[in-house]
């Protein structure tokens, strides 16, 4: 009765571990596309706040969020971001897709990252 016992807590605890390692799998595979796009809205909420010291030249700002998505690995180009000046803020976002592989399957993200800042002409 005792070896029956005994091999059951073994396969449970088998079981967990498993479970508990395709989690941490899981977790590594979406934290870096998380962090990508954090780091990407950071970016353009940067750039939102200084529209102004480009004097309308909206083409720069492009380039320089496209440069920080290509160097985040984020499959974004200039003309994937759009950016609207209204009356009194700037809006820019931009939207794409991301394939994670989870072990059995392959997962596609899709990422929205918007940024509205209120704005300041000098």
């Amino acid at each position: 009765m005792m070896n029956k016992q005994r091999g059951e807590s073994r396969l449970g605890c088998i079981l967990y571990i498993l479970i508990v390692l395709y989690i941490l799998i899981m977790v590594v595979q979406v934290v870096p596309v998380l962090y990508n796009n954090l780091q990407l809205k950071d970016e353009m909420g940067q750039m939102a706040s200084s529209y102004y010291q480009f004097h309308g030249h909206p083409e720069k700002i492009y380039k320089i969020l496209a440069e920080k998505a290509h160097g985040l690995d984020i499959p974004l180009s200039k003309k994937d971001f759009k950016i609207v000046r209204r009356a009194k803020s700037i809006e820019i976002s931009a939207h794409y897709e991301v394939e994670v592989n989870f072990l059995f399957m392959k997962k596609k993200l899709k990422m929205n990252p918007e940024v509205s800042k209120p704005a300041y002409s000098f």
